[in-house]
């Protein structure tokens, strides 16, 4: 990639990458509940999956979709009902003690990335923008996923740690319990909002 084409990849793709959704509020939420080290199996299981799905999307998965593209609000409402699920947590953490509930796992990370619609759409723009099947060999595909594997976990990491900042800030627990009230009013309207999307 020519260094124009990387600067125009990083104008789209890190806003697109450190913009608040469904993944980038939960790892908050988890870094500021549960510390950086509990919340690094939810990190990793999100990022596995977002690396096989953008991996999928450049080599093929994206003609599926557009032969079927009700996939995608399969995918999305599947992926509500988990965010609801995940918020209906945060909002019973902020009724208990905060030992009385477990960090989000590596199968949790998995299963929000993999119903996260949403992030489906970032490596159709990449490939659709930074790729061309004539042009281009199989190492772009690798290239470009690569970058945004890096460009997704890095972001994420920051707002992990960003959570963990906010806990330092406010140790008092009934400042933690509305926090998690919060984070848990945040996902339920990400997800009424994935709705209507």
């Amino acid at each position: 990639m020519s260094s124009e084409e990387i600067i125009q990849w990083l104008l789209i793709f890190v806003p697109l990458a450190i913009s608040p959704g469904p993944a980038n509020i939960l790892f908050a939420a988890s870094g500021s509940s549960f510390g950086v080290k509990a919340s690094l199996p939810f990190w990793l299981g999100t990022n596995l999956i977002c690396l096989l799905q953008t991996l999928a999307i450049g080599f093929g998965l994206g003609f599926i979709i557009s032969k079927f593209p009700s996939i995608i609000d399969v995918f999305k409402y599947i992926g509500v009902l988990f965010l609801f699920y995940l918020a209906f947590r945060f909002f019973k953490q902020s009724t208990l003690q905060t030992e009385a509930i477990k960090p989000l796992s590596f199968k949790e990370g998995v299963v929000v990335e993999f119903f996260n619609a949403k992030y489906l759409l970032i490596p159709t723009i990449m490939f659709t923008q930074f790729y061309s099947v004539e042009k281009d060999s199989i190492d772009k595909i690798l290239i470009l996923t690569l970058m945004l594997a890096i460009l997704t976990m890095l972001c994420n990491f920051i707002w992990i740690y960003a959570g963990r900042a906010l806990i330092l800030l406010v140790m008092n627990n009934n400042i933690k319990k509305l926090q998690n009230k919060i984070f848990g009013l945040m996902l339920c309207l990400t997800a009424i909002w994935l709705i209507f999307s």
